[in-house]
C-alpha cells in the first residue's frame, strides 16, 4: 500500500471512529439542557397545578472531572418559587454519574445504550441511605424519533427497592420519565411525569399542558378540612403540627420513599434533613390520612 493510501484510509478510519462515538454519546445534560416536571401540592392543587425546573446551567470542576451543574427551582401554586440544591452531572461511556455531597463520591445514575435482557447495577440515589445498589432489567427498547434525533426508550422491571414507575421508562439524552431519578415506592404526593425537554436539538413537550403551567386557582390552606395546621413551610428546623382531633402517628418521607420519621411528637426537627421536598403523612384517630409536601430548605 502506497503512502498516500495508508494516510487515506487513516483519516478514513479517524473519521469512521469519530461519528460512532458521536452517535453513542448521549451529551447528557449539556449546558442550556432543560427538564420540566410536573408537580402537585396533595389535597391543595391537582397533579399539575405545581412542576420543577431542572436547568443545565453552566460546567464545573469535581474531582478533576468537568461535571454539569443542573440548578432545580420549584414552582409553586401560591405564586413562590423555592430553589433546591443543585445536581452535578458526568458522563463517561454512556454512564451517568452524579455526585454526593453526603458520600463524597460520585454515583452512577444511569446507563444507556443497553440491551433487551440486559440487567443494570446503579447506586441509590438517596443521599440519606448508606451505600446501595440496585438493578433493573431492561425488558424492552422501543426506538423512538423526536425532532430528528434517534432516541432508545427503555422499558424496566426493578430488582430491587429502586426503580421507574408508570412502566419503569427512562430515555437516552433524557432520564427518566416519570421522575428524574428512579425512587423507591409511589407516594400519591410525589411528583412526575415529565413535562417537557430541551436541548439544543430536541424541544418536546410529553403532556397536554403547557411546560411552565401553574393552577393558581386552589384554596389557600386545605388543612381547615381536619383542623390541622402545619407551619412553617417551607422549613429551616423545626414543623409544629396542630390538630383538633387526636394524632395516632406521623411518618415523614423523602421523594425516594424511604421513611425518615415515625413519631407521636407534634413537632420534627429537620436541622439535620438535607434541604429539598419531603411527603408528611398524618394519621388520625378518626382513620383519615393526611399528606402535605413539605420543603426543607438551605439552613
Amino acid at each position: 500500500m502506497s503512502a498516500e493510501n495508508m494516510k487515506l484510509t487513516f483519516v478514513l478510519t479517524i473519521i469512521v471512529f469519530l461519528s460512532v462515538s458521536n452517535l453513542s454519546a448521549q451529551n447528557f445534560g449539556a449546558t442550556g439542557t432543560q427538564w420540566y416536571y410536573s408537580e402537585h401540592a396533595g389535597g391543595m392543587c391537582s397533579r399539575n397545578c405545581e412542576y420543577l425546573h431542572l436547568e443545565s446551567a453552566t460546567d464545573t470542576i469535581i474531582n478533576g472531572l468537568t461535571t454539569h451543574k443542573i440548578i432545580q427551582k420549584y414552582y409553586r401554586y401560591t405564586g413562590d418559587t423555592l430553589q433546591l440544591d443543585p445536581i452535578y452531572l458526568y458522563e463517561q461511556s454512556d454512564t451517568i454519574f452524579m455526585w454526593s455531597f453526603s458520600k463524597l463520591k460520585f454515583l452512577t445514575t444511569y446507563i444507556f445504550n443497553g440491551n433487551q435482557g440486559d440487567t443494570l447495577t446503579l447506586d441509590a440515589p438517596d443521599t440519606l441511605m448508606a451505600d446501595t445498589s440496585y438493578r433493573l432489567v431492561i425488558d424492552t427498547i422501543i426506538n423512538i424519533i423526536i425532532d430528528g434525533v434517534s432516541l432508545k426508550k427503555y422499558g424496566t422491571t426493578a430488582l430491587d427497592a429502586y426503580g421507574f414507575y408508570n412502566g419503569g421508562y427512562f430515555m437516552d439524552r433524557i432520564g427518566g420519565l416519570d421522575w428524574f431519578f428512579p425512587r423507591a415506592i409511589i407516594i400519591p404526593e410525589a411528583g412526575g411525569p415529565i413535562r417537557c425537554y430541551s436541548d439544543a436539538q430536541i424541544d418536546t413537550n410529553f403532556q397536554a399542558v403547557a411546560c411552565d403551567h401553574i393552577l393558581t386557582s386552589s384554596v389557600d390552606e386545605p388543612t381547615s378540612d381536619f383542623d390541622i395546621k402545619i407551619y412553617p413551610n417551607p422549613i429551616f428546623d423545626l414543623l409544629t403540627i396542630k390538630s383538633k382531633h387526636p394524632i395516632e402517628r406521623i411518618d415523614l418521607y423523602d421523594l425516594a420513599g424511604k421513611l425518615i420519621v415515625t413519631t407521636r411528637e407534634l413537632t420534627i426537627d429537620f436541622s439535620a434533613l438535607t434541604s429539598g421536598l419531603y411527603i408528611l403523612k398524618i394519621h388520625l384517630s378518626t382513620g383519615q390520612e393526611i399528606e402535605r409536601k413539605i420543603m426543607k430548605n438551605a439552613g
